[in-house]
């Protein structure tokens, strides 16, 4: 195992790539109301006259403008590592693995949709509004569809594995958390689109400060689903939680799978070539299924998965 490998595997912290990433995305929001509360709420050279409240952009393109590139761009690779992150620890085992194919398709796109919706976050800080007006829209534009887009996927994923695994409670409360903030972003996008057509400066603005505080609670929804894939968390057994650890399943799966390619799958060259620490059946008792000595919960989980692929 390569060095790379070693600390992927023993890093338990990954749910702090989320965590990071919206507390500089919130303190980025602050620091920027914060500017234009120390400019006496005066307006700023890219703001429409007659408005009172300026977009986030017009406060970004004055003299913040590096502070605003900076943070943007950081919380941005922040979140595409999270949800790498993410990606990675199902293949991994330890958090609840992808069984079908359009799980890992979705995972895949959501990771896609969120580059490009960061990359487009990025250049509009660059190609601030005053200065690129048009290009920073467009750019704006990418960030709120790639965005949507990516939530919307990981939504889709996260409606197949609590069908999957429906003992474990928190994938249907992420579920429900998810679909409400979906619902709540597209409200909010489509408010904040129909005012910018109708060209109502300050109610616009309102808006778009509020789907931007309420974007970084999508981020504490994905710290709250890295964080049972701590090893501290997996050793916990809870009931209807992420109690059990799916690296060890993983090994024991394939385990079996190398015991039983030894034996030519024939099961009593199996049963001789199993260790004394297996359970085996006496004489005069019925042949019991070797899915039976597993416990309950990893009965469920990996009974239907000799090979241990996930």
């Amino acid at each position: 195992m390569s060095l790379y490998s070693k600390v992927l595997e023993r890093f338990n912290y990954y749910w702090l790539l989320p965590l990071a990433s919206v507390l500089i995305w919130w303190g980025m929001l602050i620091a920027l109301m914060a500017v234009w509360a120390g400019n006496n709420y005066k307006l700023f050279p890219s703001q429409d006259a007659g408005t009172h409240v300026p977009y986030i952009s017009d406060i970004g393109a004055s003299g913040v403008k590096p502070v605003f590139i900076a943070c943007a761009a950081t919380q941005g690779a922040l979140f595409v590592l999270a949800l790498m992150s993410e990606r990675y620890l199902r293949h991994a085992g330890r958090l609840e693995p992808n069984r079908y194919l359009a799980e890992k398709i979705l995972s895949g796109l959501a990771i896609l949709f969120a580059i490009a919706g960061q990359i487009g976050l990025t250049l509009l800080t660059i190609l601030d509004t005053y200065r690129h007006h048009r290009a920073h829209v467009i750019n704006l534009g990418i960030f709120i569809v790639g965005i949507g887009i990516s939530a919307v996927c990981t939504f889709g994923e996260y409606y197949m594995l609590r069908k999957r695994y429906y003992e474990v409670n928190w994938l249907r409360f992420s579920y429900k958390l998810k679909l409400l903030w979906l619902i709540v972003a597209i409200a909010f996008a489509i408010a904040f689109a129909c005012l910018n057509v109708d060209d109502v400066g300050n109610k616009a603005a309102i808006i778009e400060w509020t789907l931007a505080y309420w974007y970084g609670f999508y981020c504490i929804l994905l710290m709250l689903d890295l964080r049972p894939a701590s090893k501290k968390s997996q050793s916990i057994e809870k009931s209807g939680g992420y109690g059990l650890n799916f690296s060890e399943l993983h090994h024991h799966n394939h385990g079996a799978h190398d015991e039983m390619t030894l034996a030519g799958s024939d099961p009593e060259k199996t049963n001789a070539n199993r260790s004394p620490d297996h359970h085996t059946a006496g004489p005069s008792q019925p042949q019991i299924p070797e899915h039976q000595y597993l416990p309950e919960r990893i009965q469920q989980y990996g009974h239907n998965n000799p090979t241990g692929a996930f």
